[in-house]
């Protein structure tokens, strides 16, 4: 069976097409596996298996999927060990190709499995910087956009290491213009061929059927300023995409207007969470995080994560 991945920025649809693949008899895909390789920020080196499970028992994502892991083993063969428990559990027709979704550090995955596949879905950099705001995760659309930056510098540097027969490209909006002929396209560069009941996910899940009129919503939604400030910072980056042109000047971001932006984002951003949270909560893990108090930020994350989950699609 063939591992792979489907890769790409944070709100880039990456959830959507994970759906879509896992929904296929021959195929499993899970979502948000980034917790396998978030440790790995030595090459040279493997944290101990006592640090990752103590590390993953407060990762909000691995303890939903229910595994446990043995602190005994080294850090691959726990990896590898959720990787495959996640895979096996489908009792449907033998599996072509198992995969998970990952939004960063793509690099670090083929330490652990050098010959998967790879499939990386990218999306307007305005959408994605314009969804990371709403999602309280940047408090301007500047800041939103360093998701995407960061999502196409990595896939960057990461595709040029790759076979050629190890990846491939698909565009968001095609996917939604075009549903069955891009599945019909991933499915061949994984071993299999489209399968209808990919669409039944809609059926199944929270997720609605593509609908193309969704698509490039910054048109509509963002302002001109904020769209001066994405062609500032991501226009060039967009036009070698594909992508047309917001049709606005770029805004000067001087020293003045970049101390402004990081200002408003992180005011931005504590709002959110104070919305979110709650002043007493949010308090908590700002001082827990201030004071490397460990006990009470991993305290603070029990909450915050029970309190997330309730806002999960």
């Amino acid at each position: 069976m063939t591992p792979f991945f489907v890769l790409g920025s944070v709100r880039s649809g990456t959830t959507l097409l994970r759906l879509m693949l896992d929904h296929h008899p021959r195929l499993r895909c899970f979502g948000e596996f980034e917790y396998a390789i978030d440790l790995l920020d030595d090459p040279n080196t493997w944290p101990s298996g006592e640090r990752f499970a103590e590390w993953l028992s407060t990762e909000r994502r691995f303890v939903a999927s229910g595994l446990s892991v043995d602190p005994s083993s080294d850090y691959p063969t726990i990896a590898r060990g959720m990787f495959d428990a996640m895979i096996s559990q489908s009792d449907d027709q033998p599996l072509v190709a198992g995969g998970a979704s990952v939004h960063r550090h793509f690099q670090r995955l083929s330490r652990l499995w050098p010959d998967a596949k790879f499939v990386y879905l990218y999306r307007d950099g305005r959408d994605v910087a314009r969804s990371c705001m709403q999602m309280g995760w940047a408090g301007n659309v500047w800041s939103g956009a360093s998701f995407w930056e960061q999502a196409e510098q990595d896939w960057e540097r990461f595709r040029s290491v790759l076979r050629d027969d190890q990846w491939i490209e698909v565009r968001n909006e095609s996917l939604v213009i075009d549903t069955p002929g891009e599945l019909a396209r991933i499915c061949e560069f994984l071993g299999t061929q489209y399968d209808p009941d990919m669409l039944s996910y809609a059926d199944e899940t929270t997720y609605s059927l593509p609908d193309p009129g969704l698509v490039h919503q910054w048109r509509k939604k963002l302002t001109r300023q904020e769209l001066q400030l994405l062609e500032a910072r991501i226009g060039a980056k967009l036009r070698a995409r594909g992508y047309e042109s917001s049709e606005v000047p770029p805004l000067t971001t001087g020293a003045l207007t970049r101390t402004r932006l990081r200002i408003q984002n992180a005011a931005g951003k504590h709002r959110f969470r104070i919305k979110r949270y709650g002043v007493r909560l949010w308090a908590k893990e700002l001082v827990a995080r201030k004071l490397h108090l460990t006990a009470v930020a991993k305290s603070a994350k029990r909450e915050t994560q029970a309190i997330t989950v309730k806002y999960l699609k």
